[in-house]
């Protein structure tokens, strides 16, 4: 083959790579925006604010068990508010000082008048009533959560 059909099946190669290298980019981009427009759709501040008459299921309340070795006293209650953080950094509605307890570690959230708990990817998980908690689960009074070390019982409050 001569030098120049060599040079322009390089071009041609190159240029094949190149649009296989674009397409990636924006099938990449696509998905991101999906994803991010889906969590945006069930994150918090986003969805309307809930009716200012809301049903039973709003005198529910988290009571603590086990502070495992967080400083905080069990029966401690907390009143759960939509939506309520829970975790290890100061900007969670609950801030829980334990090593086994991620920064942003568990989300209780209503919806449909209904509340749910929802694990935020923690690392070292969050269980419902002794069973692992993956991704969003309806919770009532009763119902048992453990956090790491720490575990909150949810209770009716009245």
């Amino acid at each position: 083959m001569s030098a120049a059909v060599l040079l322009f099946l390089a071009r041609v190669l190159l240029l094949l790579l190149l649009y296989l290298f674009l397409y990636l980019v924006v099938r990449t981009l696509r998905q991101d925006l999906r994803r991010a427009v889906h969590n945006a759709a069930s994150g918090p501040g986003l969805l309307p604010a809930p009716p200012a008459v809301e049903p039973a299921a709003s005198s529910l309340g988290l009571e603590l068990i086990d502070a495992g070795q967080a400083p905080l006293r069990p029966g401690q209650r907390y009143s759960l508010r939509d939506p309520l953080l829970i975790g290890r950094s100061a900007r969670n509605d609950i801030t829980l000082e334990d090593d086994w307890i991620s920064a942003e570690h568990l989300r209780l959230r209503r919806l449909h008048g209904a509340w749910l708990a929802e694990d935020l990817g923690s690392t070292n998980g969050t269980r419902l009533n002794g069973r692992p908690l993956k991704g969003a689960a309806r919770v009532r009074a009763g119902d048992v959560l453990d956090l790491g070390r720490i575990t909150f019982k949810l209770v009716e409050q009245g």
